[in-house]
C-alpha cells in the first residue's frame, strides 16, 4: 500500500479511529494485523504480479521475521563466546542476508556471469533477468540485522514473544523504506502505553502535510520532466542534460525525504517517534556532512555495523579502505548493478578525500556562517558538493554504465534549445519550494519550517498554502516510491 494512495487515506482514517478507543493491549494487537495487511496489499494489488508471486512478499517478511527472532532468542541462552551461540547467530544473518541477496542480486549476479563468458566466447544459454524484489526488503533486512547482531552483542535484550518482535519487525509506517529503526529506540515505545497528546496531533499532521508537498506536489509533479530529460531517445541540449541532472535531485530529494516525513508524521499520530531520516542534506558544505545529513538511518547503520567492524579488525588502521568499502556496500544496498558499484565507490573516494583534506576535523559538523566571508565560503562549498552529489545521480536514474556515460558525454555538447526554458522554469520553481521548506529547518535546526511558538493564524496560513499547492500540483495517484527499487 502507497501512502500517496486513496487507499491507504481510507486504510488509515479506519485505523487509526480503531486504535484509539482501544487499550494498549489491543492496540499493538491491531497495529499488528494491519502493519501485515498494509505490507500485503502491494502484492495483492500489483499488477505485474500473478499467482503465488502476489502473496511470496508476505511469506517472505513472515520468514525473516520468525527465523530472526527465534536465533535471537535461542542464541541469548547460550555462554558468549559458545560455538552454538555464534552457530545460531550466522544462521539468522545467513537467513535474512541470503533472502536479500537470492531476491535482490541474482539478477545482477547472473547478468555478470553471462558478461564474463562472453568475454572468452563461451557461449551459455540466456539467463532469466527480472526477478520479483520485495517491496521494502533491503530496509527491513538491515532491521532485523541491527536487532540480532545487538542481541549477539548482549547490548539488546531478546523480546520474549515472537508478537512483540514482529511488531518490531513489521511496524508499518517504516516498513517499506525506512527509517531503519533500531530495538533500542522502537522497543520501548512499542511496549508500553502511548497516548495522544495534542503536540504530537498537530506536529505529527504538519510532518504528513510537508511529506505530501514534497512527494505529490514536487517529486510526482517532476517526474514527467525527468524522465523526458533521460530518454535517450530524445535530442537534448547539453544545458538540457544539465537541468535534467537538476530535476532528478530535486525528484529523489522530495520523493525520499517525502515518505520518511510521512512515516514519522503516521507514526507520531500513533504515539510513537521515529528518528530523523533527513536533515536538509543539499545545504551540506562537504561530503561528511553530506552523509550525515541525508538518509541518516542507512548512513548510522552502515557506521555501526560495516565501518567500525572493519576499523577494530584493522585494529584502527586502513581506514581509508574500511570506508572505501562500507560505501562499496551502500552502492550495492542501492541497487543490484554496476551503477550502483561505481556510485559508492565514487562516494567513497570523496569521503578519503576529503577525510584526507580535512583532518581530525572532516567528521565536525561545521557551524552555521556568520559573516559575509563565511557565507561565501559556506555557498562554494555547498555548491560543489551538491553538483558533486547530483551528477553522480546519474548512475542512480541510468540503467546501464554505458547509458551514463553518454548521459554525461551529451552534457559538454553545450548549447540550449527552446524547450529548455520549461525545464528552467520546473528548476526554478520546484528548487523554490524545495528551499523554503527546509531553509528554516537548517538555519534553526528544527524538524519542521515552523517553530511550535509561531502564531497560530501563521501555522494557519502556511499549512493552508501547503494544501493549496498539493491541491493544484499534485495528484493521489499512487506513484511508486524511487526508494522502493531500493
Amino acid at each position: 500500500m502507497l501512502f500517496n494512495s486513496f487507499e491507504f487515506v481510507v486504510f488509515f482514517l479506519v485505523f487509526f479511529a480503531f486504535y484509539w478507543i482501544l487499550n494498549f493491549r489491543f492496540q499493538n494487537l491491531l497495529l499488528l494485523v494491519a502493519s501485515l495487511w498494509f505490507y500485503g496489499w502491494w502484492g495483492l494489488n500489483e499488477p505485474h504480479l500473478q499467482g503465488f508471486a502476489r502473496v511470496l512478499p508476505v511469506i517472505l517478511l513472515v520468514i525473516s521475521t520468525v527465523a530472526t527472532h527465534y536465533c535471537a532468542k535461542l542464541l541469548s541462552l547460550h555462554p558468549k563466546k559458545s560455538s552454538r551461540r555464534r552457530g545460531l547467530f550466522w544462521l539468522g544473518v545467513g537467513i535474512n542476508v541470503g533472502l536479500l541477496g537470492y531476491f535482490k542480486y541474482r539478477g545482477f549476479f547472473l547478468e555478470s556471469v553471462q558478461s564474463l563468458m562472453s568475454l572468452v566466447h563461451w557461449q551459455i544459454t540466456p539467463l532469466e533477468r527480472d526477478f520479483l524484489l520485495p517491496a521494502g526488503i533491503s530496509f527491513y533486512t538491515f532491521q532485523g540485522l541491527s536487532y540480532l547482531i545487538n542481541v549477539y552483542g548482549g547490548v539488546q535484550k531478546p523480546a520474549e514473544r515472537l508478537r512483540d518482535f514482529a511488531l518490531f519487525h513489521v511496524y508499518f509506517p517504516q516498513l517499506v523504506a525506512g527509517p531503519i529503526e533500531r530495538a533500542r529506540n522502537l522497543f520501548p515505545q512499542l511496549f508500553q502505553p502511548r497516548v495522544l497528546s495534542a503536540e504530537n496531533l498537530a506536529s505529527g499532521l504538519q510532518l504528513i502535510i510537508i511529506g505530501y508537498v514534497k512527494k505529490v506536489a514536487i517529486a510526482d509533479a517532476i517526474a514527467p520532466m525527468t524522465s523526458l530529460a533521460f530518454d535517450p531517445r530524445e535530442s537534448h541540449s547539453g544545458f538540457g542534460q544539465l537541468l535534467g541532472i537538476y530535476l532528478f535531485a530535486l525528484q529523489i530529494y522530495g520523493d525520499f525525504s517525502g515518505y520518511s516525513d510521512i512515516a514519522r508524521g503516521v507514526s507520531r499520530l500513533l504515539g510513537i517517534d521515529l528518528m530523523i531520516n533527513f536533515r536538509q542534506p543539499y545545504f551540506s558544505r562537504n561530503i561528511t556532512e553530506f552523509w550525515d545529513r541525508w538518509h541518516i538511518s542507512l548512513s548510522s547503520w552502515l557506521r555501526d555495523y560495516v565501518f567500525m567492524p572493519l576499523s577494530l579488525e584493522f585494529r584502527g588502521k586502513r581506514l581509508y579502505l574500511c570506508l572505501f568499502l562500507t560505501m562499496l556496500i551502500s552502492g550495492l544496498w542501492h541497487g543490484a548493478s554496476w551503477n550502483f558499484v561505481i556510485w559508492g565507490a565514487l562516494h567513497g573516494l570523496a569521503l578519503i578525500i576529503h577525510r584526507w583534506w580535512a583532518g581530525p576535523t572532516a567528521g565536525r559538523m561545521p557551524k552555521l556562517p556568520s559573516s559575509a566571508r563565511e557565507w561565501l565560503a559556506h555557498l562554494t562549498c555547498a555548491a560543489l558538493t551538491f553538483h558533486f552529489v547530483a551528477f553522480n545521480l546519474v548512475l542512480v536514474k541510468t540503467r546501464t554504465l554505458k547509458d551514463a556515460w553518454s548521459y554525461m558525454l551529451d552534457l559538454f555538447s553545450g548549447g540550449a534549445v527552446a524547450t529548455d526554458a520549461m525545464a528552467l522554469i520546473y528548476v526554478l520553481f520546484y528548487g523554490g519550494i524545495v528551499l523554503l521548506l527546509d531553509w528554516p529547518c537548517w538555519r534553526n535546526n528544527r524538524e519542521r519550517p515552523l517553530s511550535d511558538s509561531a502564531s497560530p493564524w501563521l501555522h494557519g496560513f502556511s499549512y493552508g498554502l501547503a494544501l493549496l499547492l498539493l491541491a493544484f500540483l499534485g495528484e493521489m495517484k499512487g506513484t511508486t516510491f524511487v526508494y522502493f527499487q531500493f
